[in-house]
């Protein structure tokens, strides 16, 4: 009889083998791999959310992709799918001509000015006037048949009319409505009284607007006056000049380009790209020196995306840093109700990789009840601070490179440790028509030819997606034969790759 060691080693062996065969009959799928969207004379769209990506192809058809790790039915597929990691089609309809995706929730405009959405209804972003928290799939949003434009952050929603009217609805405790007060409402309000808007962004508790004349508007919270951030309730002009031609939104920040080619930032953590000495910026700082930039993206977390005149697209590059970013205004700004809860990482933080290819530290430096203390948290750790004791204070915080946050000499010999990003080109084999930045780095782009192409870390997709290959983990564990290859974890593109299409 064989001994538990050789048992243990025959059932390892077996495992193998069925795993093999499983991933070969997996790479038969009955079908020829497809790698293109329909093509046509419509404008392309692509946007991304939480955990889920939406493309609005060029022959009006809408496709999706990614999962419900959230917990929310965002893919519009209904409530049976909930994850895709490859391109799937939302119905067969052909008129759709714009959309918009937030957090867990999405719009869609078709070509009959009807506004439809899915997803998360939580706050009722989705514009239905339903009390349903989630939608599986498309349903008729606002009535009416003139909407011209969708934007949403995921709590907040915004609509263009085709008289120039904006419209606001779901969540508005940071004024993000813009109609000066902080009361939400599952109907929409108007934004203000002007007839003149042309365009309309949203990102978390933040919207941005074009007027008519070239003018850009922002309001809801804004982080860029004080450390404690404050509402603007009511549409603001962030600057005198009328010649900006594109605009994108991020988390607490807003890029904009203008009809010389320049590219310009503003809000909380913008001197991570203008190189200035202050965290925020009110007004819009000039970013770099180049003139021939054409558009930017909506993007979450820290992966702006950018497009030149000749058509490349480029992203921002941490590997240029010094090693540290001064997060100061980030962290204090996360303390609520005398509680710092957070997490050691840059997409928490917002300051994209100060310190590329190492690991990072974030070191605070805080006060409490007179007493200044000084706390370093290794990257990903949980942070927790403050309690029910006397107030805590940020004093500062710095995250990067440990060697480099823990030399004071270094440190005070640098003018400022801000330091602004660089941009390096993605190499794509094809001109890019849609693109959009989304968290951990996350890219995509849609080319001419209808390929998808994404890099960091990907929607829907996880090593050993197999449900076998994890039962089967499961069961070798419970015999006390302990394996970690088949726990799930997000799959991570360095390089871009071609999204495959589902026949």
């Amino acid at each position: 009889m064989m001994n538990k060691l050789s048992q243990r080693v025959v059932v390892f062996v077996a495992v193998i083998l069925v795993l093999a065969l499983i991933l070969f009959l997996n790479s038969f799928s009955g079908h020829p791999k497809s790698y293109q969207l329909p093509v046509g004379p419509g404008r392309p769209a692509l946007a991304i959310g939480s955990d889920h990506g939406v493309i609005l192809a060029a022959d009006g058809s809408i496709w999706t992709w990614g999962g419900n790790e959230s917990g929310w039915r965002v893919l519009g597929l209904g409530s049976n799918v909930t994850a895709q990691a490859r391109l799937r089609r939302i119905g067969q309809e052909t008129n759709w001509v714009n959309l918009a995706v937030g957090g867990s929730s999405t719009l869609a405009l078709k070509a009959d000015g009807t506004i439809w959405a899915w997803g998360e209804n939580g706050s009722g972003q989705l514009g239905d006037g339903c009390m349903a928290r989630e939608q599986a799939t498309p349903i008729r949003s606002l009535p009416g048949t003139d909407w011209k434009q969708v934007a949403t952050s995921g709590i907040h929603s915004v609509a263009l009319r085709g008289d120039g009217t904006l419209w606001s609805w779901g969540n508005n405790w940071a004024g993000q409505f813009g109609d000066g007060t902080t009361y939400s409402s599952r109907v929409p309000v108007q934004v203000g009284d002007a007839t003149n808007w042309t365009r309309v962004g949203a990102n978390l508790i933040e919207t941005v607007g074009q007027q008519a004349d070239g003018t850009l508007w922002f309001w809801g919270w804004d982080y860029s006056r004080s450390e404690s951030g404050s509402s603007i309730p009511v549409p603001t002009r962030v600057s005198p000049d009328t010649n900006w031609v594109d605009v994108g939104m991020g988390d607490w920040m807003v890029f904009g380009i203008k009809f010389d080619g320049t590219l310009w930032a503003w809000g909380r953590q913008a001197h991570m790209y203008t190189g200035a000495s202050t965290n925020s910026d009110s007004s819009p700082v000039r970013v770099g020196t180049e003139s021939d930039w054409q558009a930017c993206a909506a993007f979450a977390g820290s992966c702006p995306l950018m497009q030149k005149r000749d058509g490349s697209l480029w992203v921002r590059d941490g590997s240029g840093l010094r090693g540290v970013a001064n997060v100061t205004a980030m962290v204090s700004g996360l303390v609520t109700n005398n509680h710092l809860l957070c997490l050691a990482d840059s997409g928490t933080l917002g300051g994209g990789d100060p310190a590329s290819g190492i690991p990072k530290v974030l070191k605070i430096t805080y006060e409490v009840g007179g007493l200044t203390q000084v706390e370093t948290f290794t990257e990903n750790s949980a942070v927790k601070l403050g309690g029910a004791g006397p107030p805590l204070f940020i004093v500062s915080a710095l995250y990067g490179d440990p060697k480099l946050v823990n030399d004071t000499a270094w440190l005070s010999s640098q003018p400022s440790i801000n330091h602004p990003g660089q941009f390096r080109r993605i190499e794509l084999p094809k001109g890019v028509v849609a693109f959009c930045g989304g968290h951990h780095q996350l890219g995509a782009a849609l080319t001419a030819d209808g390929e998808v192409w994404t890099w960091g870390e990907t929607l829907g997709q996880q090593t050993f997606p197999i449900a076998p290959v994890r039962g089967l983990a499961r069961l070798l564990n419970q015999a006390g034969i302990h394996v970690q290859w088949a726990d799930p974890e997000p799959v991570v593109l360095k390089e871009p790759a071609r999204l495959e299409t589902q026949p």
